[in-house]
């Protein structure tokens, strides 16, 4: 039976059945230290056996010497009371040592790794030299080619300065030729001016004339008005005229119907018709009634006559303005 002690959790009570005898262990380090103590103390006990057994030694006294198997209680205690301290503590051997394997694995990728960054390096070394080299040669040719301009801008700058200095000489001369034209143009101009002169004088001659042409048309634009005013007058005697005209043409009509009137008279007369007296009257309203359109047509003739005098009085006063201009 096992049971954890109530002090000291990393310590176990072990109970061996009913009997009352019970030790206690230490924790499992420590107990793992003390076993390997024990197995070497017994391995040195089995070895002296042995040494003795060949040798015929008595070995009763030596058994006294083996360590037991569970420690004792006072052993526990003051291991644990000299824990703190850890001057007591139970060590490994010094014969012991742990094995411990290492995996080369990572060590591998490592170097692995560094190759290749190596390698991309120098590749990339390479790579950028190869660029150099050829971004250094195509320097060199454009270096060439710009001297080759260079040249070429030289002989042209020498025939063009040759040209330019030919045609500042030409120059020259064509300034010459524009001064002598200036000079000339100059003695024009002065004759110019004594003509301007010479041309006021002309206009203010015709100034005169001009005032008065302008009164004479302020005249005859008076004039004008008063032919437009004669005008409008006429204009609304045609407007008389034409009404008359149109009555006229209704005595006219009326005039149509009166011949009818008279044919059937005529023809009753003819038949000897007992209303001849009825007819006779109604003659004699017919000659009446022909009487008075007679009479219109003579006022409607006379209007006729004043308003032709009027178009000729007009048409005279309009020509003479028109001669004055």
């Amino acid at each position: 039976m096992i049971k954890f002690h109530d002090d000291c959790p990393g310590l176990i009570i072990c109970y061996f059945g009913d009997l009352a005898n019970h030790a206690l262990l230490a924790s499992a380090y420590d107990w793992k230290a003390y076993h390997s103590n024990w197995v070497e103390a017994m391995r040195g006990i089995a070895s002296v056996r042995e040494f003795e057994d060949n040798t015929g030694m008595d070995n009763s006294d030596k058994l006294k010497d083996i360590p037991p198997m569970i420690p004792d209680r006072d052993d526990v205690d003051s291991h644990l009371s000299n824990r703190r301290s850890q001057k007591d503590e139970i060590v490994r051997p010094s014969y012991y040592a742990e094995r411990v394997t290492v995996s080369t694995w990572p060590v591998r990728i490592v170097l692995t790794m560094l190759c290749l960054i190596a390698g991309g390096g120098a590749y990339g070394a390479y790579y950028f030299y190869e660029l150099y080299q050829s971004n250094l040669r195509q320097a060199d040719l454009r270096i060439g080619d710009l001297e080759l301009r260079l040249a070429l801008v030289d002989e042209s700058a020498a025939e063009s300065d040759s040209n330019l200095m030919e045609n500042i000489e030409k120059t020259i001369e064509q300034y010459d030729l524009l001064w002598a034209n200036w000079r000339a143009n100059n003695r024009d101009f002065e004759e110019f001016k004594g003509e301007i002169a010479r041309l006021k004088l002309v206009n203010e001659g015709q100034d005169e004339t001009a005032a008065n042409n302008s009164a004479q048309l302020a005249r005859t634009s008076e004039s004008l008005v008063s032919a437009e005013a004669r005008l409008n007058a006429m204009l609304s005697d045609l407007a008389q005229i034409s009404d008359s005209l149109d009555s006229l043409s209704g005595s006219v009509a009326s005039l149509g119907t009166m011949r009818g009137d008279l044919e059937s008279i005529r023809q009753a007369l003819n038949s000897g018709d007992s209303t001849v007296l009825g007819l006779v009257g109604r003659v004699e309203y017919m000659e009446q009634s022909m009487e008075s359109v007679n009479a219109h047509r003579l006022q409607i003739n006379e209007t006729l006559f004043r308003l032709q005098e009027s178009v000729e009085s007009l048409q005279r006063s309009m020509s003479g303005p028109a001669a004055g201009l």
